[in-house]
């Protein structure tokens, strides 16, 4: 049951965070994107620099230097955003931001220790997740790019809508 909850948290927490506080889902997409191709390029020569600093084991500093590594863009992200979407963006913020929640359980599970995630991989909720993966990655791909074109402003259009104002 604990397993289950850590697994409900691990999605939730994301969504909750990205709609509460009014952060743009697909910019927290691409940062959760960006999160695990840092992970998977520098966290060896990361792992290298704090193993020299540590007397931990090096397999279990790089595993928290690849969850670090996750977490840090998606929750500057938070940090920089927050109150970004307003008005009807909020309802379209919707499928990114359950997109984001899947995805960061989806590459956090794995950098978990090996005990939690063999328990998290026996749960009804983790198999039907993970089927779910590439529906994930692409759908929320998919959206994060709508989305963005969406709501993405030219200058040219913004000088029109400020100069109609004065």
């Amino acid at each position: 049951m604990t397993y289950l909850i850590l697994l409900i948290a691990l999605v939730v927490l994301p969504i909750v965070a990205i709609l509460f506080l009014r952060v743009n889902g697909a910019i927290a997409f691409m940062s959760l994107c960006l999160g695990s191709v840092l992970g998977a390029y520098t966290a060896g020569d990361v792992t290298d620099i704090a193993t020299s600093f540590a007397a931990k084991g090096t397999l279990e500093i790089h595993q928290w230097v690849q969850l670090t590594l996750l977490v840090l863009p998606f929750l500057l992200t938070i940090l920089f955003t927050r109150g970004s979407v307003n008005g009807h963006k909020k309802v379209t913020n919707v499928l990114p931001a359950l997109a984001s929640g899947m995805l960061f359980a989806l590459l956090a599970v794995p950098l978990l220790p090996a005990n939690v995630q063999r328990q998290i991989h026996e749960l009804w909720l983790w198999d039907q997740l993970s089927h779910l993966q590439t529906s994930v990655i692409l759908g929320g791909a998919l959206f994060s790019l709508i989305f963005l074109l969406m709501t993405h402003r030219t200058h040219h259009e913004e000088g029109k809508k400020h100069h109609g104002k004065h």
